[in-house]
């Protein structure tokens, strides 16, 4: 159509002129290289009595702008109506994606088992399909467990406040309010949408501030129903664990949303007047804003504290193991200690190591695994030492004690491991050694003998001013010194943890890109690439990476001496990582060239990192000199 032809269109027929003008726009601005489409049909009750309701959703995720509503097969005893669409929000990892969906009210009518579904959508020609669900209706008198009305309550995690008439608002819900250092505290961002309110879009979504908390992401979005006021509520939940790292009275601040809803009826004439100073369609925007929430933090109690608390806080139970039960003498082995349970996992403190009598000792590092569990943030933390039995014959490792505070029972606990007994071969023992000759021939074997003229045989190079024979005499002091210097580095390193970890991140990045394929899809490097570098940064930041806003992370990145080259660089890496697992897809080029770029990068700051660590160490020691 020419530019002439549009004109006397618009003329003739404004308002669908405008329209078909705002499709084309929406139809250019569809994602290209977006994941399989997927549609997924959610029923908000199992159950239902005869004229009771529930809610329906329709969810899809990778669908253009253009693609069709749902449809599905009418059911008879079944009334379905149309309640709205919306767009779901998560945020997992300090990531922000959305997907949308339809949202319909289904009434029961007659008693039986019933099979909604599937749901069908098309978009660009083709057809996508949904399972199906179950409902089942019972008599009227028998009525149905849960909520008025069909309707799903929220987990019992507090009162949902009064609606207070609005069909669309948002809420932070945080328990408990009073807590000790390293507690957990539960944040939860909540938006309530009516049953009759319909939902455009989502979007502008900011976190509460969660300054002075260690935080984590309690997994994506949660969507149920609640009933509040008798009147049914869809509600989108987004969670957290905070941990305290001070005292005092803490502020969890504002969560804010942008959402998008259906302006007024009152419309101008002017057929641009959707798209100047409203959004498309005629929606108005309602931006949503929390009240913040305090919390107190208490001192862990000096009374009743045991010897041996290292400051873990939570619910906790211990085991340990050995990887063999008969080493041999002058030989190591493996003792493995599992820290496991509820709470702030990555913190927990060493545990109290029994003397270690007859048994030289090596500590061999740490293994954390973490997870959520019902709003919990749980798992596992492991400590392991590499023992060396000096003599043979039988011994005993003696209980290993863990102590920690127990906040729900307010009192200090110690867990103590079994004693674990260890029989210790000899020092050659066993491995088919026989007596007689069959011995004298394996001895004979590892026999060296002394020869005499060994100068003779060594070719006269000298080094610095001595002949070449001499050096052998200066191995073992070599030995010596490298022995004194690997001790104190791992020294160093347990008195300083921070740096230990800072000292494995780079090699700890390369083995992790290195051990996935090379022929990765571009979705799975995408996410290996970003959850490598959050945790590469866990190591330098003060704060977790994968808890911090993206706005955040370029003041966090230059506290800690990095350039603005490389924070740009590494800022453009993540963002393409975002696109490519949450969005239409990153683009070239190619993954594989991706995961070089990312580790010449990560090479490159860890250089810097290590240059303004090493600035910050020379110049704190120069301070102190000078406090001298």
């Amino acid at each position: 159509m020419s530019a002439r032809e549009l004109l006397s269109a618009w003329r003739r027929r404004p308002t669908l002129t405008a329209g078909l003008l705002a499709c084309v726009l929406l139809a250019a601005a569809t994602p290209v290289g977006a994941g399989e489409p997927r549609v997924t049909l959610q029923m908000g009750a199992a159950s239902l009595p005869v004229g009771g309701q529930a809610l329906l959703t329709v969810t899809l995720e990778g669908f253009s702008q253009r693609a069709g509503k749902p449809q599905f097969p009418s059911t008879d005893g079944l009334e379905v109506h149309e309640s709205g669409r919306s767009t779901n929000m998560s945020w997992v990892n300090g990531s922000f994606a959305s997907s949308i969906t339809y949202n319909f009210v289904v009434r029961a009518r007659r008693e039986g088992s019933y099979t909604i579904g599937p749901a069908q959508v098309e978009d660009k020609g083709r057809a996508y399909r949904s399972e199906t669900v179950s409902l089942q209706v019972t008599p009227a008198a028998s009525g149905a467990t849960g909520a008025p009305g069909g309707a799903q309550r929220a987990p019992a995690h507090g009162d949902d406040a009064r609606a207070d008439g609005r069909g669309l608002f948002a809420r932070v819900l945080v328990e408990p309010h009073e807590v000790v250092l390293d507690q957990q505290v539960t944040v939860r961002f909540r938006l309530y949408q009516r049953a009759d309110v319909t939902l455009l879009d989502v979007g502008g979504f900011e976190p509460p501030r969660t300054e002075g908390f260690w935080r984590e992401d309690l997994g994506a979005q949660r969507d149920f129903s609640v009933t509040i006021d008798g009147a049914a509520y869809h509600v989108r939940e987004i969670a957290w664990a905070l941990f305290p790292t001070r005292t005092g009275e803490l502020e969890i601040g504002p969560g804010r949303v942008v959402c998008q809803v259906p302006a007024g009826r009152g419309r101008s004439r002017d057929p641009f007047s959707g798209f100047f100073g409203r959004s498309l369609f005629d929606a108005q925007t309602v931006p949503l804003e929390t009240e913040p929430v305090r919390v107190r933090v208490r001192p862990l109690p000096e009374e009743g504290r045991p010897s041996g608390f290292s400051g873990s806080v939570g619910d906790y139970a211990v085991g340990a193991s050995i990887d063999t039960p008969e080493p041999r003498q002058g030989e190591p082995f493996t003792l493995t200690l599992s820290v496991r349970g509820t709470g702030h996992i990555q913190t927990i403190g060493q545990p109290v190591w029994p003397d270690w009598a007859g048994l030289r000792v090596y500590d061999s590092g740490e293994g954390v695994s973490v997870a959520a569990r019902d709003d919990r943030l749980a798992g596992e933390k492991s400590f392991k030492q590499v023992l060396v039995p000096q003599r043979a014959g039988t011994m005993t490792i003696d209980p290993v004690r863990f102590v920690y505070f127990d906040p729900l029972r307010q009192r200090y606990a110690t867990k103590t491991t079994a004693p674990i007994a260890l029989r210790v071969l000899p020092a050659g023992a066993g491995g088919g050694g026989g007596s007689g000759a069959a011995g004298a021939g394996e001895l004979g074997e590892d026999m060296l003998y002394i020869h005499t003229g060994i100068a003779s045989g060594l070719r006269p190079r000298a080094a610095a001013g001595l002949g070449a024979g001499h050096l052998v005499h200066l191995a073992p002091l070599l030995l010596i010194g490298a022995g004194w210097i690997g001790r104190g580095r791992r020294l160093a390193f347990e008195r300083d943890p921070v740096r230990r970890r800072r000292a494995g991140a780079l090699g700890g990045a390369r083995k992790r890109i290195a051990a996935r394929s090379a022929a990765a899809e571009e979705r799975e490097t995408a996410s290996l690439l970003s959850e490598t570098i959050e945790e590469y940064l866990d190591a330098w930041l003060a704060q977790p990476a994968r808890g911090m806003l993206r706005s955040e992370l370029p003041g966090r990145l230059a506290d800690a001496g990095l350039g603005e080259a490389l924070i740009g660089r590494l800022l453009a890496l993540l963002e393409w990582c975002d696109d490519v697992r949450y969005g239409a897809g990153g683009g070239a080029p190619p993954p594989a060239q991706r995961r070089a770029e990312a580790l010449e990068l990560l090479a490159a700051i860890d250089g810097s990192f290590r240059t303004a660590d090493s600035i910050a160490r020379r110049s704190g020691a120069s301070g102190r000199e000078d406090g001298r």
